[in-house]
């Protein structure tokens, strides 16, 4: 169950809002992410990437969610697209191209008198081996966007353990302005200076040490 505090933080974010979000399982990642997507309602353009679940599947969990998926594509404000139209093109991350197309997506939703919220899903950068790249590219983005859009990138913790990068965690998080963690010991919210390796245990259920101090 998402934390009052959580939801609050989401239902507050402004433009420029860089978050991320620190998961351990589909529910948990759904139920923040589409979250972060419905609090902006009828004033904010949706953009979600996908790399753990196809578009169509994503799509469908929206629906269940209660985001109206075919009135928003409709009208021209929701697109989801897979992780190679987005991060991963021809095996290579290019930072710039990728900032430059969410900068012109959230200028474009901007002319069109829309606010920007963005979700995306994480893994394929651990799954493909680019982490490196990945940690410049959120650098890249910085703490805070120079472009009107509230984005929240998701990462799934189990996926790092497995694929042996639990030591990307900390340089993940710092890439950002703002910490969400959801797992069996519950969420919140927090500034990325403010986490301690025993919240992130606390909050992922995980034993004390398993999480190596920053």
């Amino acid at each position: 169950m998402l934390s009052h505090d959580v939801r609050k933080k989401l239902d507050g974010i402004v433009p420029g809002t860089h978050a991320v979000l620190v998961y351990d399982s589909e529910v948990r990642k759904e139920e923040v992410l589409f979250m972060h997507m419905k609090l902006g309602g009828k004033y904010d353009g949706l953009v979600y990437a996908c790399s753990e679940e196809t578009p169509l599947e994503a799509e469908g969990a929206m629906r269940t969610f209660g985001i109206d998926v075919d009135e928003r594509k409709k009208e021209g404000t929701l697109s989801v697209k897979n992780y190679d139209e987005v991060y991963i093109l021809n095996g290579r991350v290019n930072s710039p191209r990728i900032i430059k197309a969410f900068s012109d997506l959230a200028y474009d939703y901007s002319f069109r008198g829309y606010g920007m919220r963005a979700a995306a899903e994480m893994a394929c950068f651990f799954d493909l081996k680019l982490v490196d790249d990945l940690i410049n590219y959120e650098r890249d983005l910085h703490t805070k966007f120079s472009f009107p859009a509230m984005g929240l990138c998701g990462y799934n913790l189990v996926k790092m353990y497995t694929t042996g990068n639990l030591e990307a965690l900390w340089p993940i998080l710092r890439a950002h302005g703002l910490v969400v963690m959801t797992g069996p010991g519950g969420s919140f919210a927090l500034e990325p200076d403010e986490i301690e390796s025993q919240d992130i245990e606390k909050a992922m259920g995980k034993p004390k040490g398993s999480i190596p101090p920053n």
